[in-house]
């Protein structure tokens, strides 16, 4: 056992000791916070571990999916349908997720093209099984015939293969659905789980690369020009605080909310 791994398990009595002395209070808020608090020390203990059982069990804040899996510290949804954008991936810090609620699924998605998460259906299967939301195989088919997902046949492959995405999709909304979680109101910013490109500002470290911090830039203010809270988060970014806020914000960047902040009304 490394010396990370039982450096984490001494830390856990304090943690569960701060947990139980929450949970004593007896409120639903000190209730939350306990939970959460145990959550994320479970979640940084697995990953140490290699372990993904409790970040696997949670939806993705964003989609809905259960496609979470740990990376690097983080939760990251590796479903395509949520990125925003090719090579863009959603994560969240465990603390974050631990206190986010699990997104409403948005529903079916069909992929185009030749997609590069295929897998065969036992292989889904048992993937969505780890999350604690398992169903049978022969569901799973009668679903993916239902919506009409496309499939692919590879070479030396004797099943079928679908898109994960795809079928992450497929299986979020019909769990939803079973449970009546489904929402009409699924608007959301577009920048959840995108703390890394939405804090990369034109007055970055001058380590960092420029032309990937303006690339980055570019590509937040596009999500931003098309986000349904744009003006609302412009306006919290605009008002006075103890902390000025970096990044992009509402379409802008430190900087240009600096020089908006300026100029007379």
């Amino acid at each position: 056992m490394s010396t990370q791994v039982l450096d984490k398990i001494s830390e856990g009595h304090d943690v569960i000791a701060r947990a139980n002395r929450l949970a004593q209070e007896g409120t639903t808020l000190a209730h939350r916070e306990a939970s959460a608090i145990r959550d994320v020390y479970v979640m940084e203990t697995e990953e140490l571990t290699g372990d993904t059982v409790t970040v696997r069990m949670r939806a993705c804040p964003a989609c809905g999916c259960f496609t979470l899996l740990p990376y690097k510290g983080k939760a990251q949804c590796i479903s395509r349908h949520c990125a925003p954008r090719p090579g863009l991936r959603r994560r969240w810090t465990y603390q974050e997720l631990a206190y986010t609620k699990p997104g409403t699924p948005r529903g079916i998605q069909r992929s185009d093209g030749y997609p590069a998460d295929l897998r065969s259906l036992a292989f889904l299967t048992d993937f969505f099984a780890e999350s604690g939301n398992q169903v049978p195989l022969s569901t799973m088919q009668n679903w993916v015939r239902l919506h009409n997902l496309p499939t692919h046949k590879v070479d030396g492959q004797r099943a079928l293969l679908y898109s994960l995405s795809d079928v992450a999709t497929v299986h979020a909304a019909q769990l939803a659905a079973r449970q009546g979680a489904t929402c009409a109101d699924t608007a959301r910013p577009a920048c959840v789980g995108l703390a890394d490109l939405f804090y990369n500002t034109d007055d970055q470290a001058p380590a960092m690369d420029q032309r990937l911090v303006r690339r980055r830039i570019e590509v937040a203010k596009q999500l931003c020009a098309a986000c349904p809270f744009r003006e609302p988060c412009l306006e919290v970014a605009m008002q006075p605080n103890d902390k000025e806020q970096h990044g992009v914000a509402g379409g802008l960047t430190r900087t240009e909310r600096r020089a908006l902040k300026g100029k007379p009304r």
